[in-house]
């Protein structure tokens, strides 16, 4: 193998040598012709804009001869014959833009005159910058061309002067010059519209000596850039030209890189040729491994049997593809039929074998197998049988391919098909999936097409969607632009909405997502895509517009947050009602309207509510932004996206200080009242004491004087109440908590509310649970009057919103604190179910005024008591309870 690869090398290096000479041999000869071209063609091109340069210039210099000559005849000429020649000169030429006429070196006629008025009376003998050229005019008695010079009116021109000699007796008159439009002759010329090319003039006068760039770049005319040169001949003068291609000299031939190509592979050719006929025998060798391997990676066994002799060949894949072992087994037909096919498919495979076996004809099966570990796999077998001349069969062979994993494949493809299908069937009221052709002729819809209003999608194959659908004109527009975006290529996919009118008259509004793609069945570009009826969508965002509008109009502050508590909109309301433009508190924090009033305390409870996800609702005081400050009713809720997380809050915030006022003059007023009234009860509750002392009184008088001094006790009592309620509302109440037996003071309360209990029809019943005894006293922390008017009121709104004839149950239950709950029939409503607890909240009492749970939480939260409110519309109960702790409160 070495002393080959020895040989072969040598070879490819003489080769390549011979192969490399003659490259560079040939790329010499293309490159000399190459630069030849490139010279010649800019050589063709450089002349045609000099003769193009030559005649746009000498006609228009002629013209001017041509002036000349005309005066020199007529050198008595009288101004409008004059005119009227400089008239036909301009008609002839729009190169030149004005003429002037010296005789004896003044100007004294000027065309056309406005704009030119300060040339009249011009000595050229006075003007030293223009006296030199001037004076070469009448010296050489031959035209002179100037320029170009930057014109006073914009632009650069050429001025040409030619001398006037009156023929009549051959003596100079004067000069006559005209200035021509330089950027205007180049344009005639053709310069900017020559492609590839590179130009520069220069100008030389009559001595031959270069002059300055006029036109283009002047390192076109440096040696190192090889230009083509060229000379322009003027009448005084000449000017010349250097060109060179746009990008340079080429350096490399047309065509070069192609030769490069086939050289190289004619030398590979030749090299391949060698190294075929020097490994043939090796690579007959390395076919067999590969095939081997080939087999191995495609999963392809093959094997054939003498018929005659029963001798059987597996190759070593089909070993592996049966889980067995070259050496360890002995294939046979019996052992293939009987043990290795799967015990469900060997009938139609031994049918196949003996029916191919009868008829010649070559088959293709595919089945299972059976591993000795039991693994089930799936193969692809193909057999054929050969005969002798008689045509009886003498062997056969066949393959082998294990096709599990394309098996799998085709289970998932068809399960993925499946789902497809049920996604289509299911989502087929919200999706129509659909394909046309470039011109728009459905050749694929969904079922979903039913929900469109056009019945089944056969009615729509083969139509058009313009003609099918009653598109407003607008969608009509929208939707042929964008297809053709799409057909075109412009974009990969499009998306737009488009509206129609189904034909019972019904309004629609689709999303339409198109894409163009091949079919394989038509050979042909295809565009599919999903249509998406937004219709209800539609509706809501029309409805969403106009929330948007009642909240900017809206005759309270709306205010919303991020969950971080930065301000992300805020109503007109809001600033007029603080002062502060939306520019001003976007992006900032709430803060900013903290008025000093509410302490920490205040402000983490609200946000301990809201973190909860629950709604906050308090009175507030704000500040402005010039500093006064106003009460505010918030209510403050948590904004949650679809997957139910919290994405902002809102508030909604009602300036109520005219309602503080009045609630303030309200107190005031009735704390005035409360205290009054204490001095006059007082005597009427000591008078029926003072009679009673009286002998002479009957029994029946002794009950009504101590009726009236109980009504008096009970009135005190209810107006020392409410002062206290009135503390507790502005939290200047002082709590004295002493022991208290809890079962004592029910008794009275149930005692009490007999009247009550007998009027309703109700029970009421007294339980204990725990380590509570109704036979025991149950102390607890508190104070027996604001305990005793707690269950009071409890037990009163209990028994007015029980039905007759049901049971009320006070129950006691003591595990170191004491639950104390009262259940009643009936269940509130849910309207007031979350403000139970608040002031003047009622509903279905006829005299309901809404403070008695109101006055119930107050003094709970005056005893450090946990109040709650359950209620149950399953069981159609209710049941309030309160904690008492068992350690005193501080």
């Amino acid at each position: 193998m070495r002393e080959t690869k020895i040989v072969f090398f040598k070879y490819v290096a003489v080769v390549l040598g011979l192969f490399l000479a003659l490259d560079m041999f040939i790329h010499y000869q293309l490159y000399q012709r190459y630069r030849n071209d490139q010279t010649l063609s800019v050589y063709h091109q450089t002349a045609a804009v000099r003769a193009q340069l030559e005649k746009e210039l000498n006609s228009n210099l002629l013209l001017v001869q041509g002036l000349a000559d005309y005066v020199s005849y007529h050198p008595e000429f009288r101004t409008s014959e004059l005119e009227s020649y400089c008239q036909g000169i301009f008609f002839r030429s729009s190169l030149i833009k004005n003429i002037g006429v010296a005789p004896d070196y003044i100007v004294e006629y000027v065309y056309p005159l406005d704009g030119n008025e300060a040339v009249l009376g011009l000595d050229y003998r006075f003007v030293p910058e223009q006296w030199d050229k001037v004076k070469e005019v009448h010296d050489t008695g031959k035209m002179v061309v100037v320029g170009p010079l930057d014109l006073v009116q914009g632009g650069r021109g050429l001025i040409g002067r030619a001398p006037v000699f009156v023929r009549s007796n051959e003596y100079f008159w004067g000069i006559v010059s005209a200035v021509i439009d330089f950027d205007e002759l180049l344009a005639n010329a053709g310069i900017s519209d020559i492609p590839n090319l590179s130009l520069a003039i220069r100008s030389v006068n009559a001595d031959g000596v270069d002059g300055d760039v006029i036109y283009g770049d002047p390192k076109l005319f440096d040696p190192d850039n090889n230009p083509v040169t060229m000379q322009v001949i003027l009448s005084s003068g000449s000017w010349m030209i250097a060109a060179v291609p746009d990008k340079g000299w080429g350096v490399i031939p047309p065509g070069s890189i192609i030769l490069h190509a086939i050289l190289f592979l004619l030398a590979f050719s030749v090299c391949f040729t060698i190294y075929k006929i020097i490994t043939k025998n090796a690579e007959v060798e390395r076919v067999k491994t590969n095939l081997s391997e080939a087999q191995s990676i495609a999963h392809l066994g093959n094997w054939s049997a003498d018929l005659l002799t029963g001798k059987i060949w597996w190759s070593n894949e089909t070993y592996r593809i049966f889980g067995l072992v070259k050496g360890e087994y002995v294939p046979s037909k019996s052992g293939f039929f009987n043990g290795l096919v799967h015990e469900k498919d060997r009938k139609k495979v031994s049918d196949i074998y003996a029916e191919s076996m009868s008829s010649g004809e070559p088959y293709s099966l595919d089945h299972r197998i059976v591993r000795p570990d039991g693994e089930v796999r799936h193969v692809s077998s193909r057999v054929r049988f050969s005969y002798d001349d008689n045509g009886n069969p003498v062997r056969v062979y066949g393959t082998v391919h294990d096709i599990t994993d394309r098996k799998l494949i085709e289970g998932e493809l068809r399960e993925s098909k499946n789902r497809f299908d049920h996604v289509t069937d299911k989502l087929s009221s919200k999706f129509v999936f659909f394909s046309h052709t470039i011109n728009g002729e459905f050749i694929r819809l969904s079922e979903g097409f039913i929900h469109l209003g056009y019945g089944s999608p056969e009615v729509g194959l083969g139509r058009s969607w313009a003609e099918l659908f009653d598109f407003t004109p607008e969608s009509i527009v929208i939707a042929e632009e964008k297809n053709a975006r799409v057909i075109s290529g412009e974009v990969e996919s499009t998306e737009y909405e488009v509206e129609f009118t189904t034909p019972d008259g019904q309004y629609k509004c689709v999303s339409v997502y198109s894409y163009l793609a091949y079919d394989f069945k038509l050979e042909t570009n295809v565009v599919e895509g999903v249509v998406l009826d937004i219709t209800d969508r539609k509706a809501w965002e029309e409805r969403l517009k106009i929330l948007t509008r009642a909240i900017e109009n809206a005759p309270v502050s709306v205010v919303i947050t991020d969950i971080r508590g930065l301000i992300t909109y805020v109503n007109p309301y809001f600033c007029k009602q603080t002062g502060y433009s939306k520019k001003e508190v976007i992006g900032g924090n709430p803060n900013i309207l903290r008025s000093g009033e509410h302490d920490e305390s205040f402000y983490r409870e609200m946000w301990e509510t809201l973190v909860l996800g629950r709604t906050w609702r308090g009175e507030i005081v704000n500040k402005k932004k010039d500093g006064s400050l106003y009460w505010e009713l918030a209510s403050i809720s948590p904004v949650y996206n679809e997957k139910g997380e919290v994405v902002s809050y809102v508030a909604v915030k009602d300036n109520i200080n005219d309602q503080k006022d009045f609630e303030r003059l309200k107190a005031d007023v009735d704390l005035i009242m409360r205290h009054d009234l204490k001095t006059p009860l007082n005597g009427i509750i000591g008078l029926p004491g003072l009679l009673r002392m009286d002998d002479n009184l009957t029994e029946q008088q002794h009950e009504l004087l101590k009726t009236i001094e109980n009504s008096g006790k009970k009135m005190l009592h209810m107006i020392d109440m409410s002062l206290d309620m009135f503390k507790m509302e502005t939290g200047k109440y002082e709590y004295y908590p002493l022991k208290i037996d809890i079962i004592s003071v029910a008794r009275q309360v149930v005692d009490n509310c007999r009247s009550n209990i007998s009027a309703q029809k109700v029970e009421v019943e007294l339980v204990a649970s725990g380590k509570a005894d109704l036979d025991e006293a149950v102390f607890v922390w508190g104070e027996e009057r604001l305990i005793y008017s707690l269950l009071s009121g409890l037990l009163t709104n209990a028994i007015e919103a029980s039905p007759s004839g049901e049971k009320i149950v006070i129950e006691f239950n003591q595990h170191g604190n004491t639950l104390i709950s009262i259940k009643n029939t009936g269940v509130v409503p849910e309207q007031i179910r979350d403000r139970f607890f608040h002031k003047y909240v009622t509903q279905g009492k006829a005299n309901g005024t809404g403070l008695g749970t109101y006055s119930a939480k107050l003094m709970a939260d005056a005893m450090h008591y946990d109040i709650k409110m359950q209620t149950n519309d399953e069981r159609n109960e209710t049941v309030i309870s309160f904690d008492i702790p068992q350690e005193r409160p501080e």
